[in-house]
């Protein structure tokens, strides 16, 4: 009797992949699917000369994607749009991106139109092209972060998400509640902001108080070196651990704080 082949696991749905975004986001700083990344950018140099084709795998790259050839780039600064946010996950066919027009924040799916006859065609991990009367436009990724108000009516603010403690480096949260948060593109100015540093890992560049990093413990100029026991070397091995950790109720992040290793335990919660 011939096998019968194993059943397929069903794919991630969007839900899954929203959360395990956020997980990675606060472990391992990059977010996919439905949040935002924010990226420090590294230093800047001459723009190369564009080639034929676009790398569907610069994700890992961290690198903006050229051109089709026969395709003119031009600078999209002068357009009154603003990049905020983009969703840059893999497979780059589900790409997003959170566009600012006349002081409005606008999610934007990958084909639709950003402003009438303005079409959103490629989205990357730090920038996104667009499409205006057949030229094609970058536009890159805006680094401003607001700072996080300290209260809003005499309240505290900051990113919507209750966090318990348990012990120095333990943290529990809700994986409804952080959902629930990564969907109102107000908790954007409450993120942190993350950089590639050239010895590897994720660096956490800012943490305002309030921000989803200060809550879940981590500190500016942290280091995150592995996640899970999986080394984290680059933007490549985030999106790789995005993938992976859909479903998962526990994680573990090893954290470099100056010259100390600090571990972090956290415990998700339906």
């Amino acid at each position: 009797m011939a096998a019968v082949p194993a059943a397929s696991p069903p794919a991630t749905s969007r839900l899954g992949t929203l959360v395990t975004a956020a997980l990675v986001l606060a472990l391992a700083w990059l977010l996919a699917a439905w949040t935002w990344v924010f990226l420090a950018p590294l230093p800047a140099s001459s723009p190369a000369p564009a080639a034929g084709g676009v790398d569907l795998a610069a994700v890992a790259k961290l690198f903006g994607a050229a051109a089709p050839a026969g395709s003119a780039m031009s600078s999209a600064s002068t357009s009154g749009l603003r990049l905020k946010g983009v969703i840059a996950p893999t497979p780059a066919s589900i790409g997003s991106a959170v566009f600012n027009a006349g002081g409005k924040d606008i999610a934007v799916a990958l084909g639709g139109e950003v402003q009438p006859g303005v079409q959103l065609v490629a989205v990357e991990p730090d920038h996104a092209v667009i499409l205006r009367s057949g030229v094609r436009e970058r536009v890159d990724l805006d680094t401003r972060m607001a700072a996080v108000p300290r209260s809003v009516g005499g309240r505290p603010s900051g990113f919507r998400l209750a966090v318990a403690r348990s012990g120095a480096n333990g943290f529990t949260f809700s994986r409804k509640d952080l959902e629930g948060a990564l969907k109102d593109p107000g908790q954007l100015s409450y993120l942190g902001r993350i950089g590639m540093p050239p010895g590897g890992g994720v660096r956490l560049e800012e943490a305002p108080p309030g921000s989803l990093a200060s809550r879940l413990g981590l500190q500016p100029g942290d280091i995150i070196k592995r996640v899970n026991g999986q080394a984290v070397a680059s933007a490549g091995d985030l999106a790789r651990l995005h993938q992976q950790f859909a479903t998962t109720s526990r994680i573990e992040a090893e954290i470099q704080r100056g010259t100390a290793t600090v571990q972090l335990n956290y415990t998700v919660n339906p």
